[in-house]
């Protein structure tokens, strides 16, 4: 993970937290009433849920490791930088808070569980080091020392990265399996309760994936995007188009809207991240299909490469900031 390859940073969906019908507003929290197998399947989303919030942190977290070697360098010769340098691993904490939640809650989930284990050894270890370079390069110890401090905290961090890359790869391996065994089972339980409105966000997000799935296959980046298939992302353009436009049929319905216990605030922001994500995908398509490069002032800054129109970067970022706005309702 020293510096990162991967393009696609997706964040993951957490699942409504529900039992049967619950009259309005049955996309919002626990029914006490429920019991037996309905408290077993609350438990088992409910630590579903927990862990996609560590999945989601980890991405977070690994920005920061990867903003750190930017400023450093990667190798084990630390990098002198101007001035301070931003060691401040903030996620490092919650991580350890949110694997201590959910590797013990029930049900028992082994692969998954032993995984989290693993990786929540590594955060232990991880903590104190990060905490001594936080304070070292906050305090600026550096303008004592010359830097000599700050090697010892480098090297100690390349060795502890390397068991997080050994660490995460299973986690993230168990994972994609559970991932995929809620959805189905969440997805069946909305048609079955006829909650087209939360099955129809549900379906805009997996047709996103399937997006965000063809740039990772397509090995797309902004600075080779013109080289992009898009016949391909046409395709999927076309699908979108056709889910969101289902979606907002039934988020107009004020029968269906008022069965599934929503408000109009509750879907226009959802709505408005979908219309934005859907036109990032088109502007995708049109760059594609015109040949026009992006920048290279674009090229060399990450902020305005997700922010250019057109860039694969700037799909998945409306792509996650839909994800968010999708969690966001479901907490």
């Amino acid at each position: 993970m020293k510096k990162t390859k991967v393009l696609v940073t997706l964040l993951m969906l957490l699942l409504v937290i529900s039992c049967g019908k619950k009259g309005n507003g049955k996309d919002r929290g626990f029914d006490l009433k429920n019991s037996g197998g309905a408290n077993q399947q609350v438990n088992e989303v409910q630590k579903y849920n927990y862990y996609i919030g560590v999945y989601n942190k980890l991405l977070s977290f690994e920005k920061t490791v990867g903003s750190y070697f930017e400023e450093v360098g990667a190798e084990a010769q630390f990098k002198k930088p101007d001035g301070s340098v931003n060691a401040n691993f903030y996620d490092v904490k919650s991580i350890i808070t949110e694997l201590e939640k959910a590797i013990p809650a029930k049900p028992k989930m082994a692969e998954l569980d032993k995984a989290s284990e693993n990786l929540l050894a590594v955060f232990k270890e991880l903590k104190p080091l990060t905490e001594d370079m936080d304070s070292y390069y906050s305090g600026k110890d550096y303008t004592s020392d010359n830097y000599k401090k700050a090697q010892e905290f480098h090297t100690k961090l390349l060795e502890i990265i390397k068991k997080y890359d050994a660490a995460v790869l299973p986690f993230r391996t168990e994972m994609d399996k559970k991932i995929v065994e809620q959805r189905e089972k969440e997805a069946k339980k909305l048609q079955k309760e006829g909650r087209i409105i939360a099955y129809n966000r549900m379906v805009i997000l997996s047709v996103g994936e399937e997006v965000l799935n063809e740039i990772s296959r397509q090995k797309l980046t902004g600075a080779n995007v013109v080289s992009g298939d898009a016949a391909k992302f046409k395709a999927l353009q076309e699908k979108l188009i056709n889910v969101v436009g289902e979606f907002n049929k039934y988020a107009k319905d004020e029968k269906q809207m008022e069965k599934e216990g929503y408000k109009d605030y509750n879907l226009t922001s959802f709505t408005n991240k979908a219309d934005s994500f859907k036109a990032s995908l088109a502007n995708l398509v049109e760059r594609i299909e015109t040949k026009k490069p992006i920048s290279e002032f674009s090229l060399r800054d990450q902020f305005f490469l997700e922010n250019e129109k057109g860039s694969p970067e700037n799909v998945i970022k409306s792509f996650n900031e839909l994800v968010k706005e999708y969690n966001s309702m479901n907490k």
